[in-house]
């Protein structure tokens, strides 16, 4: 009797996917009345209103279940999912923090927590980068600790073994993204294999299926479908998800391939440190995009994406709408959750200034009545009439396309720009503005205009975005050739090129499995050799100066490089020029008392030398006079009086700043120094110029400053075991 309610329930999700809205809120009305205290009968039913964009009635179910089970975190769990749908990010993220509090070990909440984070504006790309790296080493404590590489095979005699993992192979951004690419895959260079995590089997997994080595994998737990593709004999295997819904991303901490790749689903890191390199492009991933990620970028030749319309599509682009109107016409087709205050304001001064103009929003939670009496008084508070607004409900993705007959120009929402969204604005001829910013997922329209030849609308800032938006808007004439050109200048671009595309992506999949191949070869399936430490500036063996005690073990081994051919050293270099050190052949670097020693301009390039040479997972660790506990002797008048006694001899504030006076000379005038630091300037110099994390301490009574720089990112916590470890007491 207690499952009842479940055959109305399945009808009503019948209604639903048949566009049989009215049907299905009757169903779902009916069960309410018959089953109101039915906790999971309201879970359920809360959850199908939600899917389809009913946020208030979906709200009544929750708020519902709350009352009769206030232990019960699920109800919580979806109203974090409905905020987020409203663009409500403060309240969404408020409740996922308080879930994670309480059920930490729960994979969805923590899920939804980073996935929750790219729409909001408000957290930084340091926040989101520490909660994700906190993620991975939850996954990897989660099952028991870290895992070995597996032994690689050579690959020269044969196709290379490629899995992808996702639960989208279905009509999903992400498989639409993909299906043509697995179907190009060139079988004598790869050997594709497609680990499907979802529940939907539609036209997409079937072209999917029949293209490649099917695994229906939802059934499997973690280490189950690790075993599989160990079976297989994976030799790279590529997350297509990241942390959205139904991910795998837990079974990729057990290791089961030599190679894993983050490529396509997820727009973020992973925050696990096995993935070996994350496939990005020049225009999502400009200088610096490196410190948002624990994996290594790699950037694609021919872009991240590689669209293809639908069978469906319209044939032919409709006339220019305004032509027919009379006015302008913006529209943005993207989710509700990409709204904020920022795109508010962007859009209601592009409305301000294009009089007669009108914006049209399409997204299944407009059908609530709720959210569009908030949208409009979002625009009325800055000066809109919201009659100058139409919004428009879900509807079957033919009708969506058919559409954009009724739009002029699309506006990018931000800082989570369109994905699929934008690529199909462009292919019915409606230029799309952008407004490009930090995080990749606020790149993606930039991409595809940069792609095919477009960057100019793309915006540099929130002026910038109204004033492009307005000037396409003052010009039909270059309206109707955009909306003219546009489908063929996508034909004539990377971002349609199937089979470029695959072959770009072969040719980075083979480069990264022989790279990390030879770096296997020479440091062992375990790592069990000695650890590299490169002692920069080591000075002449028999100087009485030491590294580290962390380091004076069995598991390091030390190489000593110096400018001073006197010194014996082991490698014959400067900090400016390492050029005898491989590329990525270094686990840690010891630096003490040469940083000053550069010339401020000089110390980029000397950082970039050790980032160089450091192995992506590698650290520095240096120590330079404290000019802060100098600076106190001289406020006393003790120039020259000594602070302390090195192995080199006693040494006063006078020495600190301008060097040690028996080693000034004409001999060796490298050794007089060009520049100083506190903790603080040390710190955010090495930030700035590349390292991803950086943890350090004052030891006032000794005059020196120490810190310790990872080339990875790392939790604040990580960081702090580490520079424990390695820093001195």
């Amino acid at each position: 009797m207690h499952l009842s309610w479940k055959t109305p329930l399945q009808q009503a999700q019948s209604d639903a996917q048949s566009g049989r809205f009215p049907e299905m809120l009757v169903a779902c009305r009916q069960i309410i009345e018959s089953h109101g205290d039915n906790v999971n009968a309201l879970l359920d039913v809360g959850a199908l209103l939600l899917n389809f964009g009913y946020l208030t009635r979906a709200r009544e179910c929750f708020e519902r279940v709350r009352v009769l089970a206030p232990n019960d975190l699920r109800p919580l769990v979806n109203l974090a999912n409905l905020a987020r749908e409203a663009g409500d990010h403060a309240e969404s993220q408020r409740l996922y923090a308080a879930l994670q509090a309480a059920q930490p070990d729960n994979l969805v909440i923590r899920r939804n927590f980073l996935v929750g984070q790219e729409y909001d504006p408000t957290v930084s790309d340091r926040e989101r980068l520490q909660h994700a790296l906190a993620w991975g080493e939850w996954a990897i404590a989660k099952i028991g600790g870290l895992r070995p590489r597996p032994a690689l095979r050579a690959p020269q005699s044969r196709p290379l073994r490629v899995g992808y993992v996702s639960a989208d192979f279905c009509q999903h951004t992400a498989g639409l993204f993909v299906k043509n690419v697995l179907k190009t895959h060139g079988p004598e260079r790869v050997t594709v294999f497609a680990y499907s995590a979802g529940q939907v089997d539609d036209w997409v997994t079937a072209a999917i299926r029949n293209a490649c080595n099917f695994r229906d994998v939802s059934a499997l737990d973690d280490a189950a479908l690790a075993e599989r593709i160990r079976e297989d004999e994976i030799d790279v295997l590529v997350d297509l998800s990241g942390h959205t819904a139904g991910s795998r991303l837990t079974a990729f901490a057990h290791r089961p391939a030599p190679v894993m790749i983050s490529w396509l689903g997820y727009f973020a890191t992973t925050g696990l440190q096995y993935i070996d390199a994350v496939l990005l492009d020049e225009w999502h991933a400009p200088v610096a995009t490196e410190a948002q990620f624990v994996e290594p970028v790699i950037r694609l030749s021919n872009g991240r994406f590689c669209y293809q319309p639908v069978p469906w599509a319209p044939a032919e682009v409709s006339p220019l709408p305004c032509a027919r109107t009379g006015h302008i016409t913006f529209g943005s087709f993207n989710n509700t959750a990409k709204l904020n205050d920022g795109v508010f304001d962007v859009w209601a001064k592009t409305l301000a200034a294009v009089p007669n103009a009108r914006l049209v929003l399409k997204w299944r939670t407009l059908v609530d009545e709720a959210l569009c009496a908030c949208i409009r008084a979002a625009f009325a508070q800055r000066g809109v009439d919201p009659q100058r607004l139409e919004l428009r409900r879900a509807s079957f993705h033919v009708d969506v396309l058919k559409e954009y007959a009724d739009i002029d120009i699309a506006l990018d929402p931000f800082p989570f720009t369109g994905g699929l969204t934008s690529c199909e604005a462009l292919w019915m001829g409606v230029p799309v503005v952008t407004w490009p910013q930090s995080r990749v997922v606020s790149r993606q329209t930039y991409a595809f205009l940069s792609a095919i030849g477009l960057p100019e609308l793309a915006a540099n800032d929130a002026d910038d975005y109204v004033r492009i938006a307005v000037e396409l808007a003052n010009d039909n004439e270059r309206l109707a050739t955009l909306r003219e050109s546009l489908r063929e200048k996508m034909q004539a671009s990377p971002l349609c090129d199937v089979t470029g595309f695959a072959r770009g992506l072969e040719d980075t999949l083979l480069d990264l499995y022989e790279s990390v191949a030879r770096k296997f070869a020479t440091e062992g399936a375990n790592q069990v050799d000695q650890k590299l430490l490169l002692n920069v500036g080591a000075g002449h063996p028999k100087s009485g100066a030491t590294i580290p005690r962390a380091f004076q073990t069995s598991d390091w081994k030390e190489r000593r490089l110096d400018i001073d051919p006197a010194n014996e050293p082991d490698i014959l270099g400067t900090m400016l020029d390492m050029s005898a050190v491989a590329d990525e052949s270094v686990d840690a670097i010891y630096s003490s008392h040469n940083i000053e020693h550069l010339y401020p301009n000089e110390i980029p390039a000397a950082l970039a030398e050790f980032l160089r040479v450091l192995k992506p997972e590698g650290f520095a660790v240096i120590t330079c006079p404290d000019l802060q506990a100098a600076a106190q002797m001289i406020a006393e008048d003790k120039l020259m009086e000594v602070a302390y006694t090195s192995p080199a001899g006693a040494v006063t504030p006078f020495d600190m700043i301008y060097s040690h006076r028996q080693f000034t000379g004409r001999d060796k005038p490298y050794m007089a120094h060009h520049c100083g630091f506190t903790l603080k300037v040390l710190i955010g110099t090495l930030k700035t110029n590349g390292f991803a994390a950086v943890a350090g301490k004052r030891r006032p009574p000794a005059f020196d400053l120490w810190v310790v720089a990872s080339k990875r990112a790392m939790t604040d916590e990580a960081m702090r075991e580490l520079a424990g470890k390695v820093l001195p007491g």
